[in-house]
Formats: structure tokens, C-alpha cells, sequence
């Protein structure tokens, strides 16, 4: 996100040079600079005991399957966002969270930060944006996960760890 006004004050920004950085939109009034920044994000590979994978598909958007992801709030680290949305989207307690690596999405201007979250193998409980959930084989969750989807850079990545003895 970029600023052209003080999100603060209401007054409109100056580029001010600091540091390394270059012109950075500056208030006066306020005396701070606003760094553009893309929103933070977890995206969570749930993995149960078995090895099995859940996806789910939104109830709003498109109808693919795809991994729990959600935005940072305010206060909380990555691992507790990991916990809070799993528990929220499919009602499942998270017993263990592994960081994989972080990416950027233009399209959303998000910083996914991916993460292998270990599950207990439950009921589901869904959330009313959860149209449904499922487990899968890794290979069956491959196939489900569109092509180009970070659920199937993340499931590539967690096989490795696991097949490398990481995990």
C-alpha cells in the first residue's frame, strides 16, 4: 500500500529523502514518514498424522480447493494467525508449525508467509467462508490444487523436507 495522505492527520504527503530508502512519503504536520508495505499474509499446509492433506474451497470466490491462509492481525505473530485461522476456517487444533519460506502476491500486493502446520485428524467444523474441506493423499492434493497454486510449491517443498529427513 502506498500513501498519499497522512493516514493520521488527513494531510497530504511530501517525498522526503531518508536514509538509503530515497523519497518516502513524509508528513509534515505529524513529523513521520509512511513506508509503502504489502499486507501480511499465512498460508497453511495442514498435514494430519497419517501424512494426509486438507484443503478446502471458499464459499465465495472461486470453487477450487486451496490451503487455509489469512491475514495477520494486528499484534500477532505468523504461528498464532496459522492457529487462529485453522481453528476458525475448519475447526482443528494445530499441534506443531514449521516456517517454509515467504512470496509475494501482486495480484492481492500480500507477503505470503508459508507454513507446514501439523493437525490432529478431526471433524470439521467449517466457518461460514468454508464451503467445504477434505483430506487428500499428497498425490490426490496435488492434482486438486490448480496449476500455479503456492499449495503445490508448498506440498513440493514439504515432501523434500520430509524424503531429506528435515522433518
Amino acid at each position: 500500500m502506498k500513501f498519499t495522505y497522512c493516514p493520521q492527520c488527513g494531510e497530504k504527503l511530501i517525498g522526503k529523502h531518508i536514509g538509503d530508502e530515497g523519497a518516502v512519503p513524509f508528513c509534515e504536520k505529524c513529523g513521520r514518514p509512511f513506508f509503502p508495505f504489502s499486507y501480511p499474509c499465512v498460508i497453511c499446509l495442514c498435514v494430519n498424522e497419517d501424512g494426509q492433506v486438507v484443503l478446502i474451497r471458499q464459499s465465495y470466490g472461486h470453487q477450487r480447493f486451496v490451503c487455509v491462509a489469512g491475514y495477520i492481525k494486528s499484534g500477532e505473530s505468523a504461528e498464532e494467525t496459522c492457529r487462529r485461522e485453522i481453528k476458525e476456517e475448519i475447526g482443528l487444533e494445530v499441534t506443531g508449525t514449521r516456517f517454509l519460506y515467504s512470496k509475494y502476491f501482486a495480484k492481492h500486493d500480500n507477503l505470503m508467509l508459508a507454513f507446514v502446520c501439523n493437525v490432529k485428524k478431526d471433524r470439521f467444523t467449517l466457518s461460514d467462508e468454508v464451503s467445504e474441506a477434505e483430506w487428500f493423499t499428497p498425490e490426490e492434493a496435488h492434482n486438486a490444487l490448480f496449476e500455479g497454486a503456492y499449495g503445490r510449491d508448498m506440498l513440493r517443498e514439504w515432501q523434500e523436507l520430509k524424503a531429506g529427513g528435515k522433518l
